[in-house]
């Protein structure tokens, strides 16, 4: 057995753990849940020997244990496989993944070949879509996320940590991921899974460890008990229902059309895609990973050009060059990677909530600080933002608080239109809900919202449409009662409604 006992880590005046405590057996496939902030990552980061504890026991088969680095986490035979990535662009899958512990042949060279083999072998296992000799440059986010899961795996541990790898992944990927992990705890390998995805819990981990503000609050059995119940232990209150909006399609008044699509072509990614989507309305995109529904969401925010077809906002012909045009004629973008594509880290609060104002004016336009503070500090009061001050760096914030930064800036911005590409990828469940209720009341003041997201659960529950695709192409429309889990997955696997 793994036991952690009373663990106890502070950061300054901040309490990222308060005797804590976690446990796991051979064979187990245990869920370690919580809010952003409730110290579940900083658990896992002292497993791994990134982090070291303040005090509190360790103990691997009765035996107590000191993990002080990386190194020594290893040699305990503990692996980690986190949700950001490590691997060096420069270096091949095969180099990536058995960097540290090569495989060594005569006169302790590296054995290029059986390094090779060995990481083609586990590419096989986990069905990944790359070879050995690629590099992680050229390979997609889902795929860089399984050869990430792969190079923990190959340091053959008896503890694997899995801090939210499944974020990224879409649902073929997510099923053969969770056939190895069953796979390897049968032989015996103990796994512990951080994730959101609550629904995911259910169907590979048997116990449930939830954490809330950094106190262990209940090791639950997932057999006898459910969804509701993890989300009262995580926040403390029990959810409560959500009522949908009223649904929407392409009839109606012409003039409440506000983005009208026909036949856009964008590259070899999108073929001949049209839609019309009205104001007010919250439009999700689904499919699996790579059908071209993240390369159209971008392509309307000037990232990626039209190959052919076009585009009108507001009943007039929309060109766009790059994402300051998009801003330009009202169109917001929000992305579920906030550390590339959505914060400026060393940024303050105010400032990234100001930013996308601030893209409006001219070159030679001048705000004061006080300005940007007081006009930020409505947005966070307005929307219930967690902060302490609003000059503190934003990357002070979690990762659920900074993305609703990134959502008030918007907000605050008040798009016309609204892109959302993955928005609450690796967010808590707590913090999604109250996301939710951003793009609703948004919707409810007129913003249109169009959405991808790899979380079914997610498309389900906030869209008004979704339209899934399926090789580039709209495959299947759902509106009202055919708005269910059944449906969705059967038209990202491109089955037509007889099939299904």
């Amino acid at each position: 057995m793994l036991e952690l006992r009373n663990i106890n880590k502070a950061y300054g005046e901040v309490v990222a753990l308060k005797d804590a405590n976690f446990s796991i057996e051979r064979g187990e496939i245990v869920a370690l849940l919580g809010a952003n902030g409730s110290g579940k990552s900083t658990m896992v980061k002292i497993l791994g020997g990134s982090v070291k504890s303040d005090s509190g026991t360790i103990l691997i088969d009765g035996r107590e244990v000191k993990i002080s680095s990386s190194g020594a986490s290893r040699a305990l035979k503990i692996a980690v496989a986190y949700q950001e990535l490590s691997l060096l662009s420069r270096m091949t899958v095969w180099e990536n993944v058995m960097l540290g512990h090569y495989i060594r042949g005569k006169f302790g060279l590296v054995d290029q070949d059986a390094n090779r083999e060995y990481v083609k072998a586990l590419i096989a296992q986990f069905k990944i879509d790359c070879g050995p000799e690629d590099y992680p440059q050229d390979l997609s986010p889902s795929t860089l996320s399984l050869i990430e899961i792969i190079k923990a795996v190959s340091w053959k541990p008896d503890v694997l940590l899995l801090d939210e790898v499944t974020a990224t992944l879409h649902h073929n990927e997510v099923e053969t991921l969770f056939e190895n992990l069953r796979r390897l705890a049968k032989e015996g390998m103990r796994i512990v899974t951080v994730t959101h995805r609550l629904e995911e819990v259910f169907r590979i981990a048997s116990r449930a460890v939830i954490l809330r503000n950094g106190v262990s609050v209940a090791d639950v059995d997932l057999k006898k008990t459910d969804v509701d119940t993890l989300v009262y232990h995580m926040t403390g209150k029990m959810p409560e229902a959500v009522e949908r909006h009223s649904d929407a399609d392409d009839t109606g008044n012409a003039g409440d059309i506000v983005l009208n699509v026909e036949n856009v072509q964008v590259g070899n990614s999108v073929k001949g895609v049209s839609m019309k989507i009205r104001k007010g309305e919250i439009v999700g995109l689904g499919g699996l990973e790579g059908q071209g529904q993240s390369v159209f969401l971008r392509s309307l925010y000037g990232v990626h050009p039209l190959r052919s077809g076009s585009v009108q906002l507001g009943g007039k012909p929309l060109s766009l060059n790059s994402p300051a045009d998009a801003v330009k004629a009202g169109i917001g973008f929000i992305s579920g990677d906030r550390n590339r594509e959505s914060v400026f880290s060393q940024r303050s609060i105010g400032e990234n909530i100001f930013c996308a104002k601030l893209s409006e004016g001219s070159a030679f336009s001048f705000v004061t600080s006080k300005k940007i503070n007081h006009e930020a500090m409505g947005i966070v009061e307005s929307h219930g933002i967690k902060i302490g001050k609003i000059t503190d760096p934003i990357s002070s914030l979690s990762g659920g608080n900074q993305q609703k930064v990134v959502f008030g800036r918007w907000i605050y911005e008040s798009p016309n239109v609204l892109l959302l590409d993955d928005p609450t990828k690796g967010v808590d469940v707590a913090a999604r809900a109250e996301l939710h209720d951003f793009l609703r009341q948004a919707a409810e003041n007129g913003m249109t919202i169009i959405m991808v997201s790899s979380d079914n659960v997610e498309l389900l529950d906030v869209s008004d449409r979704i339209f899934v695709f399926y090789e580039g192409q709209i495959h299947a429309t759902l509106t009202g009662e055919d708005r269910t889990e059944e449906k969705l997955v059967s038209a990202m696997m491109g089955m037509s409604a007889k099939e299904a």
